[in-house]
């Protein structure tokens, strides 16, 4: 098998204990355990072996050792992440790069808010459409992104996460009940909407904005602690949330706890992606709270039961969230997601260890993924128009005040004496 390097987000948590040092360097650290999972799922896939930005000089001895590069990207997506130090790198490279982990940023709102990526971004996928055939989105929305940035070879298969099992065969079967619930916890649910969900329940921290408020571990570093107070602050239930962090919540300090514990839970609801995903690959069922583009994509793309934030002040409780919620369409979406998955590494000529032995020739969409793509479209359309109606009634406004100013007596001695002077 091909020896594959992988660079990017690494297999460990790993946050620099600064988070000057963590925002000069973003793009590298894995402080997310759901980061973590990203890389972990494509060194399973491909036999892979990490390699760090430190090692990036060694650009002949990488040259000579590897066949081929996978970048580990995940949020990255967006016009202000700037990727130049891998961008520079596999510009020496001489071996084959692909990139298929790519999603959209934390917080985006719609595809139509985000016109332009980063330069160093754009050059990156640049040269890996060069060196490879198709790249690879999470989903409908950052393929369209993708497109409207001048890529026509976007390919949507998912995230790479989703396929840890390396086989078709994924099943959520939902028991009657449940007795051990988690809720893969974020600051934002918080607020109003979901804070009511959270009561006796453990609280499962994922990066490091949790670790600085679930423990004590990062307390020198000031200027993050002050900031995530502030954001909870904001949030509301300030103190009722910190009462029920220091009761039920949990922090694991490494990828493997973390995983485990998720795996010991039969219900896992909440906002974080990877937490999500790390359940339900492991069988445990799972509902997405959709905060943002970037989580409600990844639920679309793979039928996974979800509700929106505004939706969860309608929900009286986790076991009414657990009775409603049906695992059917997932079910049978996993394997039409698993065989596409499989095809775009094949079309781009990936040797993988992922079973293929009941493989579709043609890549598989549905009905649904027509819905979403013309959704899509007619977002944009709409968001033109918007844009247009904007101009078209400021145009309006300025020839009315034109007009009205024109007729003012100081208007015209104004013009007179431009006229005098002439």
């Amino acid at each position: 098998m091909k020896k594959t390097m992988i660079i990017g987000l690494g297999p460990e948590y790993n946050y620099p204990n600064k988070v000057e040092l963590w925002r000069a360097e973003n793009t590298r650290y894995a402080s997310n355990h759901g980061a973590s999972l990203i890389s972990r799922a494509l060194l399973k896939q491909f036999n892979g072996e990490h390699v760090e930005t430190s090692e990036f000089n060694k650009i002949d001895e990488l040259n000579e050792k590897f066949d081929q590069c996978i970048i580990a990207f995940a949020t990255h997506i967006t016009s202000w992440r700037d990727v130049s130090v891998y961008t520079n790198f596999i510009e020496k490279l001489k071996i084959p790069v692909y990139a298929f982990s790519l999603g959209v940023q934390d917080y985006s709102g719609s595809a139509t808010s985000i016109i332009k990526i980063h330069p160093s971004l754009k050059r990156l996928l640049e040269i890996v459409s060069d060196r490879s055939k198709l790249l690879g989105t999470r989903g409908h929305y950052t393929a369209s992104i993708l497109y409207k940035n001048g890529f026509k070879n976007v390919v949507p298969i998912g995230c790479p996460t989703m396929y840890w099992n390396l086989n078709r065969d994924l099943k959520i079967n939902k028991s009657k009940t449940f007795n051990n619930p988690a809720v893969v916890y974020h600051r934002t649910i918080a607020g109003n909407e979901g804070f009511h969900l959270l009561n006796s329940v453990p609280l499962v921290g994922q990066d490091f904005l949790d670790e600085v408020v679930f423990t004590s571990n990062l307390q020198n570093d000031g200027s993050l602690l002050q900031n995530e107070t502030k954001a909870y602050k904001k949030q509301g239930n300030y103190n009722e949330i910190m009462n029920l962090i220091k009761n039920n919540g949990v922090f694991h300090y490494t990828f493997q706890e973390w995983f485990d514990y998720l795996k010991t839970r039969d219900f896992v609801v909440g906002p974080r992606l990877h937490g999500c995903i790390g359940s339900l690959i492991q069988g445990v069922p799972a509902v997405m709270f959709a905060r943002d583009l970037r989580v409600q994509e990844i639920a679309q793309f793979f039928n996974i039961p979800y509700l929106k934030y505004e939706e969860l002040q309608l929900k009286s409780s986790i076991q009414q969230i657990y009775d409603e919620a049906d695992f059917d369409a997932f079910n049978k979406t996993y394997s039409l997601r698993y065989d596409n998955y499989v095809n775009f590494l094949n079309e781009n000529k990936l040797e993988h260890n992922l079973e293929n032995s009941t493989l579709n020739e043609s890549y598989v969409y549905s009905v649904e993924d027509l819905r979403t793509v013309n959704f899509i479209l007619n977002s944009d359309v709409q968001e033109l128009k918007i844009k247009l109606d904007k101009f078209e009634r400021g145009l309006r406004t300025a020839n009315i005040l034109y007009e009205f100013f024109e007729k003012l007596p100081f208007a015209k001695k104004i013009g007179k004496s431009t006229e005098n002077s002439k």
